[in-house]
């Protein structure tokens, strides 16, 4: 193990040698900062599309109170619908109706919030109009932060997070891989081997270097957002990220010990390593958020490790909802991290004896 610790020193030293290092640890994670932060700094408003049938006072009042909560806009093509009754007069039930018609592939929890908020604004127009009370309290009780799954996640809240899964998912794929392939003809590999703590401990040194390397790329980052892009959190929420960076860290690393348990050439492994951490970031939301594709791809990235790790991320810091919401999606992701390692393992094993 001594020697393990040695060689986790000296990597870490040469680290800071490698010109390349700094290039994927400080320039492109601010290039990528700042050119989506520019990006995402437009509209995040759930877009509707509002039906007008009465064009009385009541109801242009009730519209008006709708622009407080979402965009809305002249196309109702493949966005929510809210139509109102020919007969809207908030005096009668039965002809104050208010009718949302929502697309295909529109979640369930967003339907829900959605429409809580449409009629806690008829509520407020009520109290307003019919009541004359002048500032109507909410008639519903929605907690603080769920009107915001309203919203599509942008701006560096979301943005940051993003940046981070995806340099740790880049920086494993491409720069660990290349250093087992450098191990190797070193002649490292075939030494360790053969030691006491054999392929165990050959194996840990694997999976752990690229977890280091892409923790001091999230510290690098979380510097340049919180100083240059005013990321602000509270130390638990912070406490929840690193836990959820690390576990998504392993499974990187558990991914790329599988393409060098598969590929005999460095050439070969590395170009995997691209392709597949341009396709996990483009279909797992880390590029644009999954809330603005088509239904059949937003089903597609929540599959995916990516898509499935910046759901849970969103959920903590975007949308401010108790860990206890998030407890089940903690556990799939260790779970699929554990059975990852003993893949890799196995694999690796195998394709070495």
């Amino acid at each position: 193990m001594r020697g393990y610790l040695y060689l986790f020193a000296k990597e870490i030293k040469m680290l800071f040698k490698d010109r390349s290092f700094y290039l994927w640890v400080l320039f492109m994670p601010l290039i990528f900062l700042f050119v989506f932060s520019k990006i995402g700094a437009g509209q995040t408003k759930q877009k509707i599309f509002v039906k007008d049938n009465a064009g009385n006072s009541l109801s242009v009042s009730f519209v008006q109170r709708l622009s407080k909560d979402f965009k809305i806009v002249e196309n109702g093509k493949n966005i929510p619908v809210v139509e109102i009754s020919r007969e809207f007069n908030l005096k009668e039930k039965e002809k104050t109706k208010v009718k949302v018609i929502l697309p295909s592939g529109f979640s369930k929890e967003r339907e829900i919030y959605l429409k809580i908020a449409v009629y806690r604004a008829l509520a407020e127009v009520f109290a307003d109009k019919k009541l004359n009370i002048e500032k109507p309290l909410c008639f519903v009780n929605l907690k603080k932060g769920k009107d915001k799954l309203l919203e599509i996640p942008w701006g560096i809240r979301h943005l940051l997070p993003a940046v981070v899964l995806m340099f740790i998912l880049f920086n494993v794929l491409i720069k660990g891989t290349e250093k087992f392939y450098q191990l190797k003809e070193n002649g490292l590999v075939e030494r360790f081997a053969v030691a006491p703590s054999g392929y165990r401990g050959l194996v840990f040194f694997f999976l752990f270097y690229p977890v280091i390397l892409a923790l001091i790329s999230v510290f690098v980052i979380f510097l340049f957002g919180i100083f240059i892009f005013g990321f602000k959190t509270t130390l638990y929420s912070g406490i929840i990220l690193l836990i959820v960076f690390m576990l998504f860290a392993v499974f990187s690393s558990s991914l790329s010990l599988l393409l060098v348990s598969f590929f005999k050439r460095k050439e070969a492994a590395v170009g995997m390593g691209v392709m597949l951490a341009n396709i996990l970031c483009a279909l797992g939301g880390l590029w644009w958020p999954l809330e603005i594709v088509p239904p059949f791809f937003r089903k597609l990235g929540l599959i995916l490790p990516t898509g499935f790790t910046m759901k849970l991320i969103d959920r903590i810091i975007y949308y401010n909802l108790p860990l206890s919401s998030v407890v089940f999606q903690f556990f799939i992701m260790f779970f699929f991290s554990i059975i990852l390692i003993l893949l890799s393992y196995n694999v690796f094993v195998k394709k070495s004896l």
